[in-house]
């Protein structure tokens, strides 16, 4: 084979710019020189740092602008326990879900600036969650509402009122046919009889309660074990086991401030101890106070449940699905935990979980002899639609 003459050989380029590009050979060689090639000279790095120098100066000086002239008037009769500088405190409540949580709102000359738990309320004894305190970041929102638009015209609350008084008018021949109310949870007992009095002037209307934090398969499983509507309340405080089946007691629904502050009591050194089982599909604050925690998919807590049931004795309950041995060794376990703590023990099932696993549950409690002493029903406190 004859050697290949110079020149001939073909020419393969990486990029258009090599291609095109005269001072490429110049570029590749410094590509990784020890040093610049045009390095800055004294001049250039002095009028670098004066730049530098001249814009923190001046980003210093964008807070004193002068601000616009305002009129500062006293009061004309100023509340005798209102000193500038000193805060007030009010006790208040906030509902989510229909439940009330006691809180102590800091106020500053008339501003809430802000939100903690009050001690003396039941159902937060002292603690506050985040729902209670983005309430103050809602208060001082930009972007909240603040007057009545009508597909996106702005109008007055006069305008709002008499388009309510000429629909209800209309309704009146139909005595609310066709009339649907939607409104969140309520458990004010004035405004659920301000309802009632509506529902009763339109009875062809319906009201619909729906709101994120509403617990409707909690109460559809109540149902089932009661019959009729009703609510639970938990004593954690009374409660030598806790388990939790895809519910996270200590960290949403109602009242998990309270449980959450019982539970913390008992755990404490010189407490009486409270044993945590949770079997849930993602990571919880419940789950991670547990001292037994069983990571299951949803779909299988039903059978989990089911299966505890059968073992502690639940009549008219039938097997789910067989389960795995890690599923199993857990549930016998709960199973001799609760048989040694019959009347102080107590087993929650979560809102994910569908209604037969709350009746589960509740069967379970009263099985146990936990009725009357770890868990309470009482009538419904919510008022419920018609």
């Amino acid at each position: 084979m004859s050697p290949m003459k110079p020149g001939s050989a073909p020419e393969f380029w990486r990029t258009l710019a090599e291609k095109d590009g005269a001072d490429l050979g110049e570029l590749v060689g410094d590509e990784f020189a020890s040093r610049l090639r045009e390095p800055l000279d004294e001049v250039e790095r002095r009028s670098f740092l004066k730049l530098m120098g001249a814009s923190l100066a001046l980003a210093g000086m964008a807070g004193c602008t002068r601000q616009p002239a305002e009129q500062i008037l006293p009061y004309v009769r100023q509340p005798e326990d209102l000193v500038p500088g000193r805060p007030l405190f009010y006790a208040t409540a906030m509902t989510l879900g229909g439940r009330a949580t006691g809180l102590l709102v800091e106020s500053h000359e008339g501003r809430p600036t802000k939100i903690e738990g009050n001690p003396s309320h039941p159902a937060s004894l002292g603690a506050t969650d985040v729902f209670a305190q983005a309430a103050l970041l809602d208060l001082y929102d930009p972007d909240r509402m603040q007057t009545v638009t009508n597909v996106g015209e702005i109008l007055p609350w006069s305008a709002f009122i008499g388009a309510m008084r000429t629909a209800a008018t209309a309704q009146l021949a139909t005595k609310g046919g066709g009339l649907r109310i939607l409104t969140e949870t309520i458990s004010s007992p004035t405004l659920a009889a301000q309802m009632e009095d509506l529902l009763a002037r339109f009875p062809g209307a319906v009201w619909h309660q729906w709101d994120p934090g509403s617990e409707m398969n909690a109460a559809a499983g109540l149902r089932m074990i009661a019959g009729s509507a009703a609510s639970v309340h938990y004593s954690v405080e009374r409660a030598a086991v806790v388990v939790a089946l895809d519910a996270d007691v200590f960290g949403c629904g109602p009242a998990h401030l309270r449980y959450a502050r019982e539970f913390s009591r008992r755990r404490r050194p010189e407490g009486p101890g409270c044993r945590l089982y949770a079997a849930e599909a993602m990571p919880s604050t419940t789950g991670a106070k547990a001292d037994h925690r069983l990571p299951l998919k949803p779909s299988q807590i039903e059978s989990l449940a089911r299966a505890l049931a059968a073992d502690l004795g639940v009549a008219g309950v039938a097997r789910g699905a067989a389960l795995s041995p890690q599923a199993q060794a857990w549930a016998t376990a709960v199973r001799n935990d609760l048989n040694a703590h019959r009347g102080s023990s107590l087993i929650v099932a979560g809102e994910g979980q569908p209604a037969v696993v709350h009746a589960l549950a509740h069967a379970m409690n009263a099985a146990r002899g936990n009725a009357g002493q770890t868990v309470f029903y009482t009538d419904a406190i919510e008022a419920h639609p018609v």
